[in-house]
């Protein structure tokens, strides 16, 4: 998870106040890894039960479902 910690590293946020968005087994792994909450896009090119196998903390079919996701952690 390299990346996705260098990144939160670079914007001066802990990890653990980050969503790792993506649409594979991969994304989900990675964003776990660095200990990031995950989200799992239906309109990726791979199923849900991929990222429910792989443990997405959210699974959204649009992208205004991460917004709420945003919207609702910051209240």
């Amino acid at each position: 998870p390299e990346g996705a910690l260098l990144i939160a590293q670079e914007l001066g946020v802990e990890p653990k106040g980050c969503l790792y968005i993506g649409d594979t087994n991969t994304h989900m792994k990675t964003g776990a890894a660095a200990g990031m909450d995950t989200v799992g896009v239906l309109w990726g090119f791979r199923d849900e039960n991929e990222l429910k196998e792989n443990n997405a903390t959210y699974i959204v079919e649009s992208p205004k479902q991460i917004y709420e996701i945003v919207a609702c952690s910051m209240r």
